[in-house]
This record gives structure tokens, C-alpha cells and sequence, in this order.
């Protein structure tokens, strides 16, 4: 058996492709947590093979060979944006970009990163009203290019919110039937039937990427609409999934 703790500390300006920040005009203003960020990471594993039968080979072949493995992670949350969808486009007509991180991060709000505060129809930490924790940045629509100014600089950084704690064991275990020594097959020919079991608990982790992260409607000065459902996940993880196999060996 053994144990492993990690703690880390990741950054960068993107963490894949195809990302596009809202502030194309200054790649600096992107700079901020991975999206694989995991600050404090726990790992224990082990494995499992008595022997019942020292010293009687075909009682062990018979009864014995089972193995017994197993392995736990937890880990703090992965982060996420919180965002403010503009009315309009910004910089130029027609562009892609259509949506502002806040002014600030004026704080007050719950620190709960359970999986059920995410799973309610509100947050708990963040109410029906998150933007009132969250500056409202002002802009100006997007005119025709190339007349396009550059925008307002973010209050925060990207991925500055840290979503639930992911907690998962995967198990196997399995058996092999040893078969007696024969000239065919030689001295170590067995029939090995193994099950692995992954979520074995069949526990909630959600998908940080399908956190409601929408503040709300901000209009040019500032005036905003919130939403009521910011902080609140629409799909998780895996749940628990078996496999089943069986093997020939000699």
C-alpha cells in the first residue's frame, strides 16, 4: 500500500485549443489558473495477493491466486470563470466576442465546494443574485471595423472559482485458476476472471465544465440582469461502471 500527497499550483494563458478570451487585444489579460489546476491532491493505493496454501501448489491453484487492488483520489476542485454576457458585440460588429469577466471580485459569498450546493436549482453560496458579489464592468458595443477600440482590462483573473472536490475509489479483483503442468501448456498455464469497478460508491463529482458560470445580461453602463441559476451544474462525471473480463494465460 502506499500514499501520495500533492499540492500544486498551475498557470498559464490557455490550457487548450480553440480558446478564445475575451480580451483578444492584451493576451496578458488571459493569464490565470489552469484549467487543470489542483491545488491539494490525496492518492492511496495498494494491492492485495495471499497465498492460503504455503507449500500445497494445487490447493493454491485451485483456491488461491486471488488479488485484491484498489486505489482512492480526492482532490480540491478544478476552477471556472465567472462570466457577464454583454448586450452586443464588442470591439467590432459581428465579432465572436460577446461576453465580459467581472469589474471585481467584491466577495461575501459561501465557500462550500460540496457536490449538493451545486446539484440545488440555486447555489447556496451564491443566491438568486450572484452578481451583487461580482463587479459589473461597462463597455462600449462594437462599431464597424477597423474603427474598434480596445475594451475595459478584467477585474479578475480567468478561472479565479474553484468548483466542488472530486472523490472517487476504483477497485479490482480477481482470481486465477491455475491449471496442472502438462507437456502442452507447460508449468504455468491458468484461466484468470477479473472484475474492475470504477466509482465504486457510485458518487456524485460534477463536470466543472457544465457549471452554470453566467452572471447575468450587462448592459453598456453597467445595468445588469442577473440570472438565478449561477453556481448550479447541469451533468457530472461517470458513475460507477463495471467490467467484466476473462483470460487465458500460458
Amino acid at each position: 500500500a502506499e500514499a501520495q500527497y500533492t499540492w500544486g499550483k498551475a498557470m498559464d494563458e490557455q490550457s487548450g485549443p480553440y480558446f478564445e478570451d475575451p480580451y483578444p487585444y492584451d493576451i496578458h489579460a488571459a493569464y490565470g489558473r489552469s484549467s487543470y489546476d489542483v491545488q491539494n491532491a490525496v492518492k492511496l493505493f495498494g494491492l492485495w495477493q495471499p497465498v492460503f496454501f504455503h507449500g500445497n501448489s494445487l490447493g493454491e491453484k485451485i483456491l488461491g491466486g486471488w488479488a485484491l487492488s484498489g486505489i482512492w483520489n480526492w482532490h480540491t476542485g478544478f476552477p471556472w470563470d465567472p462570466v457577464y454576457n454583454t448586450t452586443g458585440n464588442l470591439y467590432y460588429g459581428s465579432s465572436p466576442y460577446s461576453s465580459l469577466r467581472p469589474a471585481a471580485n467584491l466577495g461575501g459569498y459561501g465557500k462550500n465546494h460540496s457536490n449538493q450546493n451545486y446539484q440545488s436549482a440555486i447555489n447556496p453560496d451564491f443566491g438568486n443574485n450572484a452578481s451583487v458579489y461580482f463587479g459589473t464592468p461597462t463597455y462600449t458595443t462594437g462599431p464597424a471595423f477597423p474603427a474598434a477600440t480596445a475594451g475595459p482590462a478584467p477585474g479578475i483573473h480567468r478561472d479565479s472559482l474553484t468548483g466542488p472536490d472530486y472523490n472517487d475509489l476504483d477497485g479490482s479483483l480477481s482470481k486465477d485458476f491455475g491449471l496442472p503442468s502438462n507437456r502442452i501448456l507447460g508449468e504455468h498455464a491458468a484461466f484468470e476472471v477479473r472484475a474492475d469497478a470504477y466509482n465504486f460508491f457510485n458518487r456524485t463529482n460534477i463536470d466543472t465544465a457544465k457549471i452554470q458560470n453566467i452572471l447575468g445580461q450587462v448592459a453598456p453602463d453597467g445595468t445588469v440582469t442577473p440570472t438565478g441559476n449561477f453556481g448550479t451544474a447541469n451533468g457530472a462525471l461517470n458513475g460507477r461502471t463495471v467490467q467484466l473480463q476473462a483470460r487465458f494465460s500460458f
